[in-house]
């Protein structure tokens, strides 16, 4: 099978590219209207459970501060030794926090998913490593961009950068940097390049929507709107599920100050 020509080569670039353009138009159209809904449902939480939300959040944090105080009591009493939080020897040894929570948060907005992301970091980071590790890859071209692209990888991930890190998987696989790199003409390598690019940018409106899907807020405005739409009132529902989380705090709170007062009260 004979090469297509330059000229037949360059009509199907141009008409490759035309493509991608209405594509990435398509993508970013969909992530535009998910986001626009999204946020009009964060300002509708932040008005009508924003106070309780709050609290709420307020009460957790208490109970974080409480727990790990008295689980570093405990150490500090099995050891024999005071607990004095301004010694170094402290620093760094804070037990996890209770994770009697997390089940109830998923029924919040705007809760963090700490370890989870940390997860995604280290999952991410093999895979980018097995994409662009240097020593992977033949002398040349293909190697001065592996490594343009392992040192980015290395310094998002020890920033915890997670948004990098995804955005540097969207980046061109060597192979097609080399064919970019190995292109004869310069008309031929920028259509190419124009496609890649929009290419790599449909792809991270796809994949910032796909998040978005994930995030708690949209699966909570999505169960709103079946619940409302069933002629349930979501707002008092939540209303009445944040009371409950607020009191039980409360409880808990208690328990541990007085588990905290027991431990520090001097033999």
């Amino acid at each position: 099978m004979q090469p297509a020509s330059p000229a037949r080569q360059r009509r199907q670039y141009e008409a490759d590219l035309r493509q991608a353009q209405a594509d990435l138009l398509e993508a970013e159209a969909e992530l535009a209207e998910l986001q626009a809904a999204v946020n009009a449902f964060r300002m509708q939480c932040r008005l009508k459970i924003g106070r309780l939300l709050d609290e709420y959040l307020e009460l957790r944090q208490r109970k974080q501060l409480l727990w790990t105080r008295w689980q570093l009591l405990r150490q500090a009493k099995e050891l024999g030794i005071p607990y004095d939080e301004e010694d170094p020897f402290w620093a760094g040894r804070e037990p996890a926090g209770p994770d009697d929570d997390l089940p109830e948060d998923e029924l919040l907005p705007e809760m963090s998913h700490t370890e989870r992301d940390r997860a995604a970091e280290k999952r991410l980071y093999r895979e980018l490593a097995r994409k662009f590790h240097p020593d992977l890859a033949p002398a040349g071209a293909e190697r001065a961009y592996m490594t343009m692209m392992m040192t980015a990888v290395n310094l998002a991930y020890s920033q915890h950068n997670l948004a990098a890190l995804r955005d540097l998987a969207d980046e061109l696989d060597p192979a097609l940097a080399a064919e970019l790199a190995g292109m004869e003409t310069e008309e031929m390598r920028r259509l190419r390049e124009q496609i890649f690019q929009l290419q790599r940018r449909r792809r991270r409106a796809i994949r910032r929507r796909r998040q978005l899907q994930e995030e708690n807020i949209t699966k909570l405005w999505q169960k709103a709107l079946k619940l409302e739409a069933d002629g349930r009132l979501w707002w008092e529902e939540v209303r009445q599920d944040l009371r409950r989380l607020i009191e039980r705090r409360r409880q808990e709170i208690a328990a541990l100050e007085t588990a905290v007062a027991v431990i520090e009260r001097p033999d």
